[in-house]
């Protein structure tokens, strides 16, 4: 009885994270970019944040807002194994050649609570790749803030079903002509995929971890980033 009881209870579990998919249960949501160098253990306050327009040797700092919630029949509810994913476009250059590229990785969370309240998880690209990729001129890169990424945000559950998205990058346009734009990616831009790092696979990894949800290892280390561009 007791086994059958569980059972049960596992198909109940299923039906209502299935039923959950119909919907965005993560909304509010809010991408800003950041530069910084990477924080001093031994000194946190070292860990400086800046909006200057040279980006070398720093850090590029994706921070996405968002609201978890849930309909008013699932009260104190969770979800489990969400994945969020993060595609970044811009213009850079290889081989001394222009061409569009575009950075991927995702973060993989162990648990979220629909408390309908604020929540942030932040993802980085290393100074590394951003110097490799990016057009530079002189000794530092002629990008900024404002204008050099097109950045697309998705969250999943663990069916792989959408449910919530937000966009940065170009004004005016709706979530629905982001969405067409990112889905005509393929073929027309070079991925550089795992690039974005989750923040448990940065400097940051232990830096306010209670101030964010739970992340699995394997975000990014489930992807390569690609070597031959």
């Amino acid at each position: 009885m007791k086994k059958w009881l569980l059972l049960v209870g596992l198909v109940a579990l299923f039906l209502s994270e299935a039923a959950m998919a119909a919907d965005d249960f993560f909304t509010k949501i809010k991408i800003n970019l950041s530069s910084s160098h990477a924080p001093n253990i031994r000194n946190s306050s070292n860990a400086t944040v800046s909006a200057s327009a040279s980006w070398r040797n720093k850090w590029l700092i994706i921070a996405v807002d968002y609201t978890p919630v849930a309909p008013k029949s699932m009260r104190n509810a969770w979800i489990n194994d969400v994945e969020m994913r993060v595609r970044a476009v811009f213009n850079g250059q290889s081989d001394g050649k222009t061409q569009a590229f575009y950075f991927s990785g995702s973060s993989l969370f162990w648990t979220i609570p629909l408390d309908n309240r604020k929540h942030i998880a932040t993802m980085m690209i290393p100074p590394q790749l951003l110097d490799r990729y990016l057009p530079s001129g002189g000794s530092a890169s002629t990008v900024n803030l404002g204008n050099t990424f097109t950045i697309e945000v998705l969250f999943l559950n663990r069916a792989g079903v959408v449910i919530g998205r937000g966009y940065y990058g170009r004004r005016g346009l709706s979530d629905e002509e982001y969405a067409n734009y990112f889905s005509k990616l393929s073929g027309a831009a070079t991925e550089i995929s795992g690039a974005i790092l989750p923040r448990n696979e940065t400097p940051w990894a232990f830096m306010d971890i209670d101030d964010y949800d739970l992340l699995k290892s394997g975000g990014a280390a489930q992807q390569s980033v690609g070597n031959n561009q």
